[in-house]
């Protein structure tokens, strides 16, 4: 690896080393007892019962606290002045078209401030597919636009996907309105049913966003920006995500000792991460699995899966079906 002379300067500096983490390490304990953090984990912990309407009002207060959030960047930017080695100590977020930083998380909201390049999504909407998708995030966003770029938003809606959501049924999103936002604006979404698209924007945009983790979809919905069709959908559900890895791990490993296990999670109330489970169970350990795929068909309260079931039934266990019909005979 070739390293600079500033670097090779500052790896040989341990003094410096050690007065870089101590400015990260004085920041951090400022932040924590900070009131514009210390306010919003009060507020959030005297709910007894939090729900996205009440977090996400809680973290649009934080939000409209410019004054404390000005602080908190006019305390972090002169020390990456005075050391291009210094790291902001603050989770680094980012998308193809964004980067940005965590201001606060906990499991029931995150908010985190970004800025989304023009030229990143100008060269994204041209390259070869183009703007490709519409997505339901399933969770309540607020955008809080600090700097617009003189954005153009689409608006979007689709129905909500619930514990009965079946692919098949989704149909179309349809557009609800088009403008242009201006500074200081805001955009309020619940991703259960509605989403947006960046349209144009002529420069940059710096924006605070508060994303809920309470109350969302079961699901993250997909649909083709062109012809406005249902795609696909994904798991919103951290914990079953990862349980749905955890189970595809030990298939892959084939820990058949494993199987007592995994089919102790085929009771998980992700409609989408049982099946999941189940599939991951077949391809481990099928004789296994059996009897569970024999109940999935029968009385899984999901119909997708109970059909999935069923048709794995037939085209893989046909044989099992007529070799019990030739044994009663």
């Amino acid at each position: 690896m070739l390293i600079g002379a500033e670097l090779a300067a500052w790896l040989d500096d341990g003094d410096r080393q050690r007065a870089g983490r101590a400015a990260v390490d004085a920041f951090v304990d400022r932040w924590k007892i900070h009131p514009l953090t210390m306010d919003l984990r009060r507020e959030l912990k005297a709910m007894a019962v939090p729900t996205a309407a009440s977090v996400l009002a809680a973290a649009e207060r934080m939000m409209q606290r410019t004054g404390d959030l000005n602080e908190l960047f006019a305390d972090l930017i002169p020390a990456a002045l005075a050391d291009p080695f210094f790291r902001p100590p603050l989770v680094a977020v980012g998308s193809d078209i964004a980067d940005g930083f965590v201001l606060y998380d906990d499991p029931s909201v995150t908010v985190s401030v970004a800025v989304t390049s023009a030229d990143a999504l100008a060269a994204k909407k041209s390259g070869a597919r183009g703007a490709s998708s519409i997505h339901f995030t399933g969770v309540s966003v607020a955008f809080r636009l600090i700097k617009s770029g003189g954005v153009t938003i689409s608006l979007w809606e689709a129905p909500e996907a619930g514990a009965d959501f079946v692919g098949e049924r989704r149909g179309k999103c349809r557009l609800v309105g088009r403008r242009r936002y201006e500074d200081g604006e805001w955009i309020l979404l619940d991703g259960r049913s509605q989403s947006f698209v960046i349209e144009h924007v002529e420069s940059d945009m710096v924006c605070l966003q508060a994303a809920v983790k309470v109350g969302g979809a079961p699901l993250t919905l997909e649909y083709d920006s062109r012809t406005l069709d249902y795609v696909g959908a994904s798991s919103a559900d951290e914990s079953a995500s990862r349980v749905q890895i955890m189970v595809s791990l030990l298939r892959l490993m084939g820990r058949r000792d494993a199987a007592p296990v995994i089919a102790d999670l085929l009771d998980i109330p992700s409609f989408s991460a049982r099946w999941h489970i189940m599939r991951e169970l077949l391809a481990l350990d099928a004789d296994a699995a059996l009897p569970h795929l024999r109940r999935f068909a029968a009385e899984d309260p999901h119909p997708e899966v109970r059909a999935a079931a069923a048709r794995t039934l037939d085209m893989f266990f046909a044989h099992t079906v007529k070799d019990a019909a030739s044994c009663h005979a």
